[in-house]
C-alpha cells in the first residue's frame, strides 16, 4: 500500500511537471497565434452584415468602412467602432443605427477573440512610405474619413484644415506618438499603424500642402 502511494504521488509530480514545461513564461503565451484585424475581422465588417458602411456614391447613411468603387478601405473607422463591434459581438449591445444586424456564431467569435487579445488592434501593420507626403494626397483623405463627421470635426467639433493642422502640430505629435491614446481634445483615438506614420513622416518632411 505504501508504494502504491509513492507510486501514485511520484506520477503525479511527473504530470504536474510536464504540464508545467509546456508554457514556461509569458513569451510563450503571446506566441499563440492571434487573430488578424486585416485578414479576418475586416472582411466581416465591409461584407454583408454591415453593408450600410460599405457603399460608394453621395448617399451616405453610415459612417464608411469601405468605399467598394474606389477600392478603399478605411481602417482608422472601424478601428474607431471598436466598443460597438465588441458589444454587438457578444449579444449586449444594438446596433446604434438600429435594425436587427446581428453576425453569424463564428464572426462573433473572432471579433471576441480580437478584442480580447488587446493591443495593437491593427495587427502593428504599418505601411511603405515613400516620396514625398502632402496635406492634399496623404493627409486630407485621413481627416475626411476618420475625423470628419456629424459627432466629429465639421459637425459638433472645429473644422479643420491645412492651416489649423499645420497650427496644431504640437497635438498631432503628442497623438502620435502616443498611438492616439493621449493628446486628441476629444478623447483617446483608434488610429492605425499606417496612419501614425504617414502622420509622423508629414511633420518630419515639414508638413508640406
Amino acid at each position: 500500500m505504501k508504494k502504491a502511494i509513492i507510486l501514485a504521488a511520484m506520477m503525479t509530480s511527473t504530470l504536474v511537471y510536464m504540464l508545467s514545461s509546456c508554457y514556461k513564461n509569458k513569451e510563450d503565451v503571446l506566441a499563440l497565434p492571434r487573430v488578424s484585424f486585416r485578414q479576418e475581422v475586416v472582411p466581416i465588417v465591409t461584407a454583408a452584415p454591415c453593408g450600410c458602411h460599405n457603399t460608394s456614391g453621395a448617399t451616405i447613411r453610415a459612417f464608411l468602412f469601405s468605399d467598394p468603387k474606389n477600392n478603399v478601405i478605411f481602417y482608422d473607422a472601424i478601428l474607431g467602432r471598436r466598443a460597438y463591434l465588441d458589444t454587438m459581438s457578444r449579444l449586449v449591445g444594438k446596433h446604434p443605427g438600429g435594425g436587427g444586424i446581428e453576425f453569424a456564431a463564428n464572426e462573433r467569435d473572432i471579433i471576441k477573440k480580437w478584442i480580447a487579445q488587446g493591443d495593437p488592434y491593427d495587427d502593428g501593420a504599418g505601411c511603405t512610405i515613400t516620396g514625398t507626403i502632402t496635406y492634399t494626397k496623404e493627409i486630407l483623405p485621413i481627416y475626411t474619413s476618420s475625423c470628419k463627421g456629424s459627432t466629429c470635426h465639421s459637425g459638433i467639433a472645429a473644422a479643420l484644415d491645412y492651416n489649423k493642422l499645420v497650427a496644431e502640430k504640437t497635438t498631432l505629435i503628442n497623438i502620435t506618438n502616443s498611438g492616439g491614446a493621449t493628446g486628441h481634445k476629444g478623447g483617446p483615438l483608434s488610429l492605425t499603424t499606417c496612419t501614425i506614420n504617414k502622420i509622423k513622416e508629414w511633420i518630419a518632411q515639414g508638413q508640406p500642402q
